[in-house]
């Protein structure tokens, strides 16, 4: 038979205890900031001060809130925009990606745009901008926020804001 000294039974030696501690608490850190990286790219610019416009009941306006000038170095896979506003009637808003090209304020984009389309699933880079498409069918005011953009840029996506807020003035026509 053998025989075992008092105290030396079966478990964890208390070195094995902590390294396995000090593993679990670094993959936990590394998987938690793995998480952060790739959930919060880079913000995008931004601007001070809004974009006024003034249009007829009834008829679209164009406003650019956003262009990613021809220095802008990054490469945005666009899930979509998002808008939010305030208006005293009811409007319709439809964000567009102005391909090779800005607009400020028109009632045809046509000759500032190389083309014009659905920003979801596009890419956005230099030179593009992004565009908003306003109707009102009444007289009335329109506070639109900053877009937000949900994109993915390499291995990262998220959602940020870009550009410029807007106020619109809806006249009778």
């Amino acid at each position: 038979m053998s025989q075992q000294s008092p105290g030396h039974g079966l478990g964890v030696a208390p070195g094995r205890l902590v390294r396995r501690a000090v593993a679990g608490l670094a993959t936990a850190g590394a998987l938690l900031f793995a998480w952060w990286f790739v959930t919060n790219p880079a913000a995008l610019p931004t601007r001070d001060g809004h974009v006024t416009a003034v249009t007829a009941a009834g008829r679209p306006v164009y406003v650019g809130v956003w262009s990613a000038g021809a220095d802008f170095d990054r490469e945005l896979h666009v899930d979509g925009v998002h808008l939010r506003a305030d208006a005293t009637v009811a409007v319709t808003l439809e964000p567009l990606l102005c391909r090779g090209g800005s607009v400020g304020v028109t009632s045809d984009p046509e000759p500032f745009c190389r083309a014009l389309l659905d920003p979801a699933g596009a890419t956005l880079g230099p030179g593009d901008s992004i565009v908003v498409r306003v109707v009102g069918e009444e007289p009335g005011a329109l506070y639109l926020d900053r877009p937000a953009i949900a994109f993915r840029e390499g291995p990262r996506w998220g959602k940020r804001e870009a550009g410029t807020e807007a106020v619109l003035a809806i006249l009778t026509p």
